[in-house]
């Protein structure tokens, strides 16, 4: 929040200079964290409009018209959005299929400003899909805060009397798999308390879904867990890597981790060290603990020091990076499925896209001709977190 207070003065200077011909919005979870309160510290500013807004745009511009500044935050039915969204990408697209967030971990503010768990009609989320395969897009990921809770808010249940909803994400997998034009499919985040052995199998059986998977772990300690909120315990976590390996033993598996959660001991922090290795993830997306405003963990006397929080996070990032190196070797030698997404941006004789592994390939080629196909490119130079190696030609 701070970033965004200090980015604001400059715009505000801006709109000061130039009065009536710049409109100054701010959209998103600090906006819906600060709502009137950022109004009052900034005059200047037009808009505040929580994530679930977004698609209200042109309704508030038209409110916001005769200079009124207007507060968007409270919680409504995100509507379907017809227009076409901006992408930052060509070759791989985002496709949204559920919003918000039931889950109360201690230490996130995502439930404050993104408001109770919205699921998208599955036609509407095919349908989107088959409109970025009619655009040219290969790939497309599935998104939301938590996939795996995809349908819970859907009415009906399933006809084989299992008692399962209606829907589910392994049912909308199923649903949206066979659109034409999209080659490869993935999804994030998961949460482990709900992934299913259901969904393992289903992605094992559906030929465009990738062999990769981000499971966001948090701590390899079940005490923090239970502090965290997050409903599992790491013996669970394991079970469901255990699981995918068993139908899908190549898989990449990325997760998160948080170091210096509030009360933390070395010992607990050491578990968390002993399950990276013994998982043995393709990659951790590493964090000390920050409190955020509004959340209970960030009220706790227990805080850890961050002299401390910055040495475990030093040593969780080595760990990460030596298992990587280890879990990569796997590829060296072999033709992977490569999709190209252009030129190397510090070598243009070189191409580059990603395995269905997620890993990022970089070959000799011609990354401006080859974007957007899949080639097959053996690996001859392994690391951590990139592969390089020759495109195979093909018979």
């Amino acid at each position: 929040e701070n970033k965004v207070y200090s980015a604001l003065g400059s715009q505000a200077k801006r709109k000061r200079q130039h009065m009536g011909d710049l409109k100054i919005i701010v959209a998103g979870c600090v906006a819906q964290q600060e709502g009137q309160q950022l109004l009052r510290r900034v005059p200047e500013v037009d808009i505040v409009m929580g994530p679930q807004h977004a698609n209200r745009i042109s309704q508030l511009l038209e409110q916001n018209r005769d200079g009124e500044q207007v507060l968007a935050t409270e919680n409504i039915y995100i509507e379907e959005d017809i227009t076409v969204p901006k992408r930052d990408s060509d070759i791989s697209a985002w496709v949204n299929v559920i919003y918000g967030c039931n889950e109360k971990c201690t230490y996130c503010v995502v439930p404050n400003v993104r408001g109770h768990e919205q699921s998208r009609l599955p036609e509407n989320i095919k349908g989107e899909m088959q409109m970025v395969a009619d655009l040219g897009f290969k790939e497309v990921t599935l998104l939301g805060q938590n996939v795996d809770a995809y349908g819970r808010d859907l009415p009906g249940l399933a006809d084989d009397h299992s008692g399962r909803r209606a829907w589910t994400f392994t049912d909308l997998l199923n649903h949206v798999h066979d659109v034409k034009g999209i080659e490869r499919i993935r999804f994030a985040t998961s949460h482990p308390r709900y992934f299913s052995h259901r969904l393992i199998k289903a992605c094992s059986e559906l030929p465009k879904m990738c062999e990769f998977f981000h499971i966001p772990f948090q701590s390899g300690d079940n005490d923090i867990l239970r502090e965290m909120k997050r409903g599992y315990t790491h013996q669970r976590y394991r079970t469901i890597i255990d699981t995918i390996r068993h139908f899908m033993p190549d898989a990449s598996i990325s997760g998160d981790a948080i170091v210096g959660f509030p009360g933390e001991t070395e010992e607990q922090f050491q578990r968390t060290l002993q399950l990276v290795r013994d998982i043995g993830f393709d990659r951790v997306n590493t964090a000390a603990y920050s409190p955020r405003p509004n959340t209970p963990a960030a009220e706790w006397e227990n805080q850890i020091a961050d002299f401390v929080k910055n040495d475990r996070l030093n040593r969780l990032n080595a760990v990460v990076n030596e298992v990587a190196e280890e879990r990569a070797q796997r590829f060296a030698g072999r033709e992977l499925e490569v999709l190209v997404e252009g030129v190397n941006p510090r070598n243009a004789e070189q191409a580059f896209g990603r395995s269905r592994h997620n890993k990022l390939v970089y070959f000799d080629g011609d990354g401006d001709a080859l974007k957007g196909q899949l080639v097959n490119v053996k690996i001859e130079e392994v690391r951590a977190y990139t592969l390089i190696g020759e495109m195979v030609k093909s018979k």
